[in-house]
């Protein structure tokens, strides 16, 4: 990878804002496009909002890394958690039209990423969200 920034936060959603206004930042030097950029912003910030909401049951003040790593062929955003573990029976997405509320982000955030991977290692969680990078003359 040739770019890399780290971030370090908190489980407060006030900050989602903030770090929503990084990523944007971040895929426009990335040469994304601004539906791209929404897209991605999207993805990210559903990803952290269930990061909040599940793995930290909704508590503010636990630590979040977040790691924005950039080579010519992808851009990765790396998730990473001191929280519960994912319960993997209910990461899978629900279809669109299905009308009971909640459980659609993980769906969007598979439709926008093109490489979504959640492992647990010793002590928390990670989640790597991989967007193909636009290529010349798109």
């Amino acid at each position: 990878m040739d770019v890399t920034c780290k971030v370090e936060f908190t489980s407060d959603p006030q900050l989602l804002c903030a770090i929503r206004t990084a990523v944007e930042h971040f895929a426009r030097q990335s040469g994304f496009g601004a539906e791209q950029r929404r897209s991605l912003t999207l993805a990210v910030d559903e990803a952290l909002t269930n990061i909040i909401r599940h793995a930290y049951g909704g508590r503010a003040g636990e630590p979040i890394e977040m790691h924005l790593l950039r080579s010519d062929e992808q851009v990765e955003f790396v998730l990473l958690d001191a929280g519960r573990e994912a319960d993997l029976a209910r990461l899978q997405s629900r279809p669109p039209g299905e009308l009971r509320a909640g459980g659609r982000g993980v769906h969007f955030i598979r439709e926008i990423m093109d490489e979504v991977e959640y492992e647990r290692l010793p002590g928390r969680n990670r989640l790597r969200l991989v967007k193909y990078r636009p290529t010349a003359g798109c």
